[in-house]
């Protein structure tokens, strides 16, 4: 998963970060998921929070964030609802 925070002038477009993600990265490093967050909180020593970040995982039903999942049928990147989730968790979404 990556996590992001976008310009405050940018929206957030999943066919073009598909095709930028796809076009600069080896398969194996492509991010199948990626949290839009509207503050990136850091430490004191001023590294990323990434403990927190682990621990609530991609749960819709969880994460007020929003939240987008790799789709390679599609070619895009789509937010996540319960039932992709849902979908993920019963091993049926392939990632």
């Amino acid at each position: 998963m990556a996590c992001i925070r976008l310009k405050e002038t940018c929206e957030f477009n999943g066919e073009s970060t598909y095709r930028h993600v796809n076009t600069h990265l080896p398969n194996y490093a492509r991010p199948r998921f990626i949290r839009i967050k509207s503050a990136v909180e850091l430490t004191a020593t001023f590294k990323y929070r990434k403990v927190q970040l682990v621990e609530e995982g991609f749960n819709p039903a969880v994460i007020k964030d929003r939240l987008y999942v790799l789709d390679d049928k599609e070619k895009l990147y789509v937010q996540i609802t319960q039932d992709i989730y849902n979908s993920v968790k019963a091993h049926d979404f392939k990632l």
